[in-house]
């Protein structure tokens, strides 16, 4: 590099060194809960003194690299030789496939580290993101560096450790597969340019076998691991016809290109099998994220895997990453089409590389806008065309230089630790809140210690992750199967002022699952008539459904009985589980629990506003809320509620918790539901308990 005059072995090393701390400590830091009252922290961490966990399937995660750790593979037990998670979707469980790498580094460094250190196995996921990802910066050194130099690899190695999105899902305590996520495609991309660019037989066959481990690796790694495989089947189709009217395709260039993707797929599906090859589908990312038939896609309430917002998909993706990809891939081809200034200033740049990064970068950029979840794809991309142009911008200013007659190292140095600070400073403004707090904790313990084990537990599907992990509860569902036909179930159980009901469809579902749903959908071959029937049955003792379903719906008596048996079987203990942050998404329960399999779904009224006491007295004394006349005011204040009628002819009421200052204003079609019942109010009522109340969390069981 320009201005490290030292042994380039050790000039690399020291660069990498100083891309990999920059990534790690700044990740490191977030421990402390910068952005946290110092008073609430203590609430925020667990006995290890750790930050609980950030996302909640973090805690599947180490379930499941603790199963491996335990049993030797995924599941809790094996059932017919398949791994099974008997606690998820419960009953009847289902297999425990997960990509596996995430779990094998895991349980590899444990047992590395176990004869020097006491560190659990907790410890060591809670900290793996944090030392995996800053990886990926230093592979992006590499791969920039071929094309670039030093000084654009180390400024792109910055860039990739800071990304903002990148940086916020692999802090530690995110134990989840996105550490591998840019870390793997910048892998993938550096061997198999080096298969195509190389020109000898040694270097050509080694870095067409580490593109195909690399493959191989990223496909145990993620799911969506198909995307980087299409990115380079469709570089090598585009660059091939490129090569054809240049008039310099041939066998030896087919084969570079096209040989090493093929054996990376056949070795995927060699060692993953038919099922993971699926995958390669394009559709079967579309077909995994949307529900079957008419019943309602849960889906769409996750709000990241919806479209992101302008502001988000400027910011996530980082303003210098996506500044700097977008604008310099206009320059790098403006420049490429010159003879004379690609000679000057891309000495190295070669149409195959630049068809692959365009390709790389539209297909990213693509992902990212579909769901915000992606946009995670476009990040590797965008760095890497973001070093490449900035190599370019250095290269101008040495030629300027020249001219001049001045050293070129200093506006290069000043140009690259301006963009380093603003990359880091960007990265330590980001801080998350974990999702658990000592309320969680205690509800787990509770769980654990006094209930019977195989007590259910009915609860958001968010939390359901978090209660098999750290309570060894089963679960009706949770972030891997929401978005099934037992959400509806679950959410009408909320959703009814029928209490009967509520306590027919969690008897029949905690007991049977969905054995009925499925054995009526295969007799009516229709959701609407299945749904129908079970929402009249399900609210009534077992001959009162038995009459129903032979006089209403003309039923034989050998289905009848077989169908009471999933709908009305020997109740199974099982417990719900509220928390006060089900409240900001009640829209979701009345939404999916009210939804019409006949035609279009109205969405309900409901809102949660901020508000004072004194907003509340005002209103109160006034008969309107905010200049309209509810229903009904319902105030529950400490463990009191009391009702205000006030407009018999209104549309909505109005909740008031003075507790929290805040106003539920809701449909008044669902006054009386379980869900305002349990939820909002924290009433027990003629069906349901409260056998536990902590803070955030209560738990119910039935009378």
């Amino acid at each position: 590099m320009f201005f490290l005059e030292v042994n380039e072995n050790v000039k690399i090393f020291l660069l990498m060194v100083l891309i990999f701390f920059t990534g790690f400590i700044l990740r490191a830091d977030t421990v402390h809960l910068g952005d946290v009252n110092g008073t609430e922290r203590p609430y925020l961490t667990d006995d290890r003194g750790l930050p609980y966990m950030y996302e909640l399937d973090s805690y599947y995660n180490y379930r499941i690299t603790e199963n491996y750790l335990k049993n030797g593979h995924p599941g809790d037990t094996l059932r017919s030789g398949i791994p099974w998670d008997s606690y998820s979707y419960y009953p009847p469980g289902r297999p425990a496939v997960y990509p596996p790498v995430i779990s094998w580094v895991s349980i590899m460094l444990y047992r590395l580290l176990d004869p020097f250190t006491d560190m659990s196995l907790y410890e060591l996921c809670f900290w793996l993101p944090a030392v995996v990802a800053p990886f990926a910066g230093t592979v992006m050194f590499f791969l920039i560096r071929k094309y670039a130099g030093d000084a654009a690899g180390f400024a792109g190695g910055i860039l990739m450790v800071t990304a903002p999105l990148y940086f916020a899902r692999t802090i530690p305590g995110f134990f989840d597969t996105d550490m591998f996520n840019c870390l793997m495609p910048a892998l993938i991309v550096l061997f198999y340019t080096g298969v195509v660019e190389s020109r000898d037989k040694y270097g050509y066959i080694t870095s067409g076998l580490l593109f195909v481990v690399s493959m191989l690796v990223f496909s145990l790694s993620w799911t969506g691991w198909p995307f980087m495989f299409y990115v380079t089947l469709a570089s090598a189709f585009i660059y091939s016809i490129i090569s054809w009217r240049m008039g310099e395709l041939d066998l030896s260039c087919i084969k570079r290109l096209f040989l090493p993707v093929l054996l990376a797929f056949l070795l995927i599906g060699l060692f993953n099998g038919p099922q993971q090859l699926s995958g390669v589908n394009p559709l079967g990312i579309l077909d995994s994220t949307s529900s079957s038939g008419s019943w309602p896609d849960i889906y769409e309430s996750v709000s990241e895997l919806g479209h992101p917002s302008v502001e988000v998909f400027l910011s996530a993706a980082g303003p210098l990453n996506l500044g700097f990809g977008v604008f310099g891939a206009l320059v790098i081809i403006s420049i490429f089409i010159r003879g004379d200034m690609r000679r000057k200033h891309l000495p190295s740049f070669n149409p195959f590389i630049l068809t692959l990064s365009l390709v790389w970068m539209l297909a990213g950029l693509t992902a990212y806008y579909i769901s915000v979840r992606f946009g995670i794809l476009a990040i590797t991309p965008l760095t890497f065309i973001s070093g490449i142009f900035l190599g370019v911008v250095f290269s101008y200013m040495r030629a300027i230089s020249g001219r001049w007659d001045f050293r070129a190292d200093i506006p290069v140095v000043l140009l690259l630790a301006l963009i380093i600070s603003v990359a880091t400073v960007e990265a330590a403004e980001i801080g998350r809140v974990p999702f658990i707090n000592d309320d969680f904790s205690d509800a787990a313990n509770f769980l654990k210690d006094g209930t019977k084990e195989g007590t259910v537990v009915v609860t958001e599907w968010s939390y359901g992750h978090y209660i098999t992990a750290a309570a060894e509860r089963p679960v009706l569902f949770d972030g891997g199967s929401q978005n099934t036909p037992r959400a509806y179930w679950i959410f009408r159980a909320f959703e009814t002022d029928n209490e009967s009901l509520s306590v027919g469809i969690l008897t029949m579902l905690t007991s049977s699952g969905d054995s009925a749903v499925s054995l009526l959908e295969n007799r009516t071959e229709n959701t609407s008539i299945t749904v129908q029937i079970l929402n009249d049955i399900l609210g009534v003792n077992r001959g009162s459904a038995e009459e129903i379903l032979t006089t209403k719906y003309g039923l034989d008596r050998d289905f009848v009985n077989k169908l009471l048996g999933y709908t009305h079987p020997e109740r199974r203990n099982y417990v719900i589980l509220t928390t006060e942050g089900m409240r900001y998404i009640g829209y979701w329960y009345l939404y999916y629990g009210s939804w019409n399999f006949t035609s279009v779904t109205p969405g309900p009224l409901y809102e949660v506003a901020d508000t004072g006491r004194s907003e509340m007295l005002k209103s109160i004394e006034g008969g309107s809320w905010r200049g309209k006349r509810p229903y009904r005011f319902i105030i529950k204040d400490e463990n009191s509620v009391k009702s205000v009628e006030v407009n018999e002819s209104s549309n909505f009421s109005v909740i008031f918790l003075p507790d929290e200052r805040e106003a539920i204003i809701i449909d008044r079609r669902f006054d009386d539901s379980l869900f305002v019942r349990l939820v909002l109010l924290g009433e027990e009522s003629e069906h349901f308990r409260r056998i536990y109340r902590n803070g955030q969390v209560t738990i119910w069981g039935l009378r």
